[in-house]
């Protein structure tokens, strides 16, 4: 059964990767960002937020903190080895080649995008809003992947909750730029008056255009501003959201 204060991957596990998307639940901060806030600087006590990476590190298994960035959302890629950091570089993919190395990326209604090549021992953590989707993080994420080694018929993803079509309401500029980030991506811009977006399916598209099988690609269809007792979410709740991680490991056990 999963932990209640995350969920797991089934599709990375299958493929024995470590991959999970934290809970609003299972943490010890305070309202606000009851109980599960993985981000400093919004509001909580620092030391809440380093309980809840301290809990995680061990509830989930993982091999030490894992490594941050500051999101921009952009394309850019920080390569991570060695201990966990929360690094001062600009980054929304984070890419490791090593064992026993963790990556996080943080959301409250962004998608959380992890990718895994157990062959050639890469793994990615990303981070597509829907500015990171029209920069196609997804794609430039698979690159990297590809330019270190990893052929893309071996690559596992897996798209974790966001806000869904349900919520995300955008106006015309956005509906545009998504509609025409790639080829069909339009058919998940959907609406007349008001305009929704799909990010679960105009990601996964841009994951089958860079070769990936169906079968290898995975969504949590998981509304996060539907959600209010499971899910921090930006668009509900503005400042007062706290922030989930997105965190992929491949281990290599002693």
């Amino acid at each position: 059964m999963a932990d209640e204060s995350f969920i797991r991957s089934s599709l990375l596990a299958k493929h024995g990767v470590t991959g999970l998307f934290t809970l609003r639940n299972g943490g010890v901060s305070a309202k606000p960002y009851d109980s599960q806030n993985f981000t400093y600087g919004l509001g909580d006590q620092d030391s809440n937020t380093t309980t809840n990476l301290n809990r995680l590190v061990e509830k989930a298994g993982l091999s030490g903190w894992p490594h941050q960035a500051v999101q921009v959302h952009q394309s850019d890629t920080l390569y991570c080895s060695d201990t966990g950091l929360a690094h001062k570089q600009h980054a929304d993919i984070l890419l490791t080649d090593q064992p026993n190395i963790a990556l996080a990326i943080r959301t409250a209604d962004c998608l959380p995008l992890l990718l895994a090549d157990k062959e050639s021992g890469i793994a990615v953590a990303a981070h597509a809003g829907w500015r990171g989707t029209v920069a196609k993080v997804a794609v430039e994420a698979v690159s990297q992947m590809l330019h270190r080694g990893s052929k893309a018929k071996h690559i596992v993803a897996s798209l974790g909750p966001c806000i869904g079509p349900c919520c995300f309401a955008i106006g015309e500029e956005t509906a545009q730029a998504l509609a025409n980030c790639c080829q069909g991506a339009a058919q998940f811009v959907t609406g007349s008056d008001k305009k929704y977006a799909d990010l679960w399916q105009i990601n996964r598209l841009q994951l089958l255009q860079c070769g990936l099988k169906e079968e290898h690609i995975e969504v949590i269809n998981e509304c996060t501003c539907c959600n209010s007792e499971r899910y921090f979410s930006y668009r509900r709740d503005a400042l007062r959201a706290g922030r989930h991680l997105g965190v992929v490991e491949l281990t290599c056990k002693p």
